[in-house]
């Protein structure tokens, strides 16, 4: 396939997504560089929980909010630490890519009774099945460490001159997969199944009786969702160095529902904004850590009460608002340079 039977056979949509991906990347290149040591780790840490939160908006386009996904990413995770500190180490790629597969498989074996169920029975059903997934990462003493879980992760090897194990390089290699996953995400979400994925949660009925399947375009999603939680989780382990069943806790799947409330999950952008947002609250008040709870919770109240399309719905009346005015002052700007 040429180019130019790419750029006429993908929607514009993704063409100009593209082309905004290339101009931003220099930015994010070179963020780091702006930064101390610490912000560059609070950068790092922001980019895994972007790979997260992506992959939970993908789960609630199929019209679910999960509560297991945390956990879930905690089989990527543990894959990769018990894996990588063997007596002989697998290699991080594999590791990678086996955390990723192992934990869609978790939500392939679940989807059956969880799928099943609608609305708040949902976010129940799944919360079940994290907390018992959380339990086995504590009870399986032998293989996963217990409550003390794994420690002295390996950073993955270098390549292409990139040291990963200084927190600059490491941030490279979250940013180059979280971009990738990012395009492909965008493009499954914009591809005729996606769309049929959206208006099978709208109208589950209604798609069933003109012949679609519901229960895979259900289950999909679902399972989509989760790999790229797993592939985060991973990731995670390799930057912290070690890892333990409170990693994998409610604090960070609330703060990942709060990111997808205050947001929005209209568009990719909008969890970003909303954990964007909530990152900035922890930082600010991080003398005072026992409240940032609660402060997210306040936002999500806020938001439920006030604004129900989130930050990404007030961007896109901004941006409504203003380019009538930017593009009359351009027009008039044109005019008297011709007059």
């Amino acid at each position: 396939m040429t180019i130019l039977q790419f750029i006429t056979s993908t929607p514009k949509r993704f063409v100009y997504a593209l082309i905004g991906t290339i101009i931003a990347t220099p930015l994010l290149v070179a963020l780091p560089h702006a930064l101390t040591s610490y912000w560059q780790s609070v950068l790092v840490i922001f980019a895994l929980n972007t790979i997260m939160v992506m992959g939970y908006r993908v789960i609630t386009t199929m019209g679910g909010w999960s509560f297991s996904h945390v956990a879930t990413a905690g089989l990527g995770a543990y894959t990769t630490a018990i894996l990588m500190t063997l007596e002989t180490p697998w290699s991080f790629w594999a590791t990678l890519f086996l955390g990723a597969g192992i934990s869609g498989l978790f939500a392939l074996i679940i989807a059956y009774p969880v799928l099943r169920t609608r609305h708040y029975y949902f976010f129940l059903s799944t919360f079940a099945a994290g907390e018992a997934l959380r339990q086995a990462y504590i009870q399986f003493k032998g293989i996963t460490g217990g409550s003390f879980g794994i420690s002295f992760i390996p950073r993955p090897e270098g390549f292409w001159g990139i040291d990963f194990n200084t927190t600059t390089g490491f941030y490279y290699l979250v940013l180059a997969i979280a971009l990738i996953i990012w395009l492909l995400l965008y493009r499954f979400d914009l591809s005729r199944v996606g769309r049929t994925i959206k208006a099978v949660a709208a109208n589950e009925e209604l798609s069933e009786s003109i012949g679609i399947n519901t229960w895979g375009h259900r289950t999909l999603p679902f399972v989509l969702g989760s790999v790229i939680a797993g592939f985060a989780g991973a990731l995670s382990a390799n930057f912290n160095g070690a890892i333990n069943p409170l990693d994998f806790g409610s604090i960070l799947m609330f703060k990942l529902v709060a990111a997808a409330i205050v947001g929005g999950v209209s568009t990719f952008f909008g969890p970003i904004l909303g954990l964007l947002y909530l990152t900035a609250l922890e930082e600010i008040f991080r003398a005072f850590a026992e409240w940032v709870p609660l402060l997210w919770g306040a936002s999500v109240i806020a938001v439920l009460m006030i604004w129900s399309g989130g930050l990404e719905m007030a961007v896109l009346k901004l941006v409504a608002l203003l380019r009538p005015i930017l593009f009359n002052r351009a027009k008039n700007s044109s005019a008297k340079n011709i007059g």
